[in-house]
């Protein structure tokens, strides 16, 4: 595979990181505490946008399964997203001065709805053009490797870099602004980059007269049984890792009381080990399992997220940073876990179904991260609404309830750890039929690919 091929796909990775990254971390406290709507409000509209985000993520699956151009099936869908993406992250966080009352939350919805079908159109392509790259065990196993160097990247620029941006020309909406027009060029440079490196390297498959229904295409993926397991564990993992970002900018904020720039500095950290851990995951997974080696770092991100119940808020240093090189190591070993594992069920679906449903399956993977994320988002902000979060505009420093504290360390915290715990008991059961045991793969990828009608997988550790 060219060299190209690994860094379109590290591209990829970051524009759509850095797209969910900014407004997931920057984008709910932007609106309670820039453009003063109340946390129950700017939470509603948050999950309704991501409602209806995941409601397209099949959709769209179904519709890149049957796209059939010279560029390819998922390609031209990089290049359109990639704009739509950079263009909606510069409407979210530029609202005209002169908004106010419903037409602000007019404004506020828009631009949300922007931004939802943009990330839809270029993650689902995206992800479903994992499989088209490689099937080689080694070449698949160094693309998902460079996929968590892409995102990590795109996270750093969303979650460390932009804090810091803000601490320094300051924290209030035109700042905002600023910072969200930087993130929309790099957003938008990403599609065009991805869509000119990336190749497709199965051939183009011809329409077909009457193709299976959208509703056929469902009941196939329900037979899938790894695909579903992955997709609980997915489900319950997340929805706690949403409660714990949606609350790491309250808590450095109206915890810790510290400017933006600790909450870069925690962003960064985390960034940096899940780039350095890489090679811990890609060794322990080969040794022990892809199943294996995602519980470990299920079991080490349910440890983590507990750890930050003991920083003493008086003295975070340095033990903030401490939770973040825990926590980054472990969302490392989970997102590198879950992209190959991800292929693997696609894999498994070819062979089982003798269709290519990639995008389909994509589009199910991250309506699930959507999904989650909507529930996450609605879980946090309705418990700061009951516990008495009080929204400002500016830069939203504003003495809060004590009670705001008790429900931001809850989120922070236990609410996550226990996730991941009910997540790795789901992993449990993840099982692909036939496969043999830990000594497949190796044996698997010495033996000749036999031509047929259904294309063979490569045999590989679970």
């Amino acid at each position: 595979m060219k060299k190209s091929a690994y860094l379109g796909w590290a591209i990829g990775s970051f524009t759509s990181s850095a797209l969910v990254s900014a407004v997931g971390l920057l984008h709910l406290r932007f609106m309670t505490d820039s453009l003063g709507i109340t946390i129950g409000l700017a939470g509603m509209f948050t999950v309704l946008a991501k409602i209806y985000d995941a409601a397209c993520d099949p959709l769209m699956g179904y519709l890149g399964d049957r796209t059939h151009t010279r560029f390819g099936k998922y390609r031209p869908y990089l290049l359109g997203g990639g704009l739509m993406a950079g263009l909606s992250m510069v409407m979210l966080f530029n609202v005209p001065g002169a908004l106010s009352g419903t037409a602000l939350w007019a404004w506020v919805v828009m631009t949300l709805l922007v931004f939802s079908t943009a990330y839809t159109v270029f993650r689902i392509p995206y992800l479903a053009l994992g499989r088209a790259i490689t099937t080689d065990f080694a070449e698949r196993s160094k693309l998902m490797t460079f996929s968590v160097y892409g995102s990590s990247l795109g996270n750093m620029a969303a979650t460390a870099a932009a804090p810091f941006l803000l601490s320094r020309i300051g924290s209030d909406r035109a700042g905002h602004g600023v910072v969200a027009v930087i993130l929309g060029v790099l957003i938008a440079m990403g599609g065009v980059a991805s869509f000119l490196l990336l190749r497709e390297r199965e051939a183009p498959e011809p329409a077909k007269a009457g193709e299976g229904s959208l509703r056929e295409a469902f009941a196939a993926l329900r037979r899938n049984r790894p695909f579903l397991c992955l997709i609980g564990f997915k489900l319950v993992l997340f929805s706690g890792l949403t409660v714990h970002m949606s609350a790491i900018p309250f808590y450095t904020r109206h915890v810790l009381g510290v400017a933006d720039s600790t909450l870069g500095s925690i962003f960064l950290v985390q960034t940096l080990a899940m780039m350095g851990s890489q090679y811990l995951w890609v060794r322990l997974a080969a040794r022990h399992g892809r199943r294996n080696a995602l519980l470990g770092a299920t079991a080490l991100c349910a440890v983590a997220y507990f750890s930050w119940l003991f920083i003493p808020a008086s003295h975070p240093e340095p033990y903030v940073h401490i939770c973040a090189l825990l926590s980054g190591t472990a969302t490392g070993g989970v997102f590198l876990g879950l992209y190959t594992v991800l292929t693997d069920t696609m894999d498994y679906s070819r062979q089982l179904q003798g269709e290519n449903r990639a995008g389909m399956l994509a589009g199910i993977f991250v309506m699930v991260e959507k999904g989650t994320a909507a529930f996450g988002t609605f879980v946090f902000s309705m418990a700061m609404a009951w516990v008495g979060f009080i929204s400002s505009t500016g830069d939203g420093a504003t003495t809060q309830p004590p009670g705001v504290r008790v429900g931001i360390m809850a989120a922070l915290s236990l609410v996550p750890a226990l996730a991941a715990v009910g997540a790795a008991l789901i992993m449990l059961r993840y099982r692909i039929p036939g496969e043999a045991g830990p000594d497949v793969r190796k044996s698997a990828s010495n033996a000749p690919v036999i031509k047929n009608e259904n294309p063979v997988i490569n045999k590989t550790v679970y």
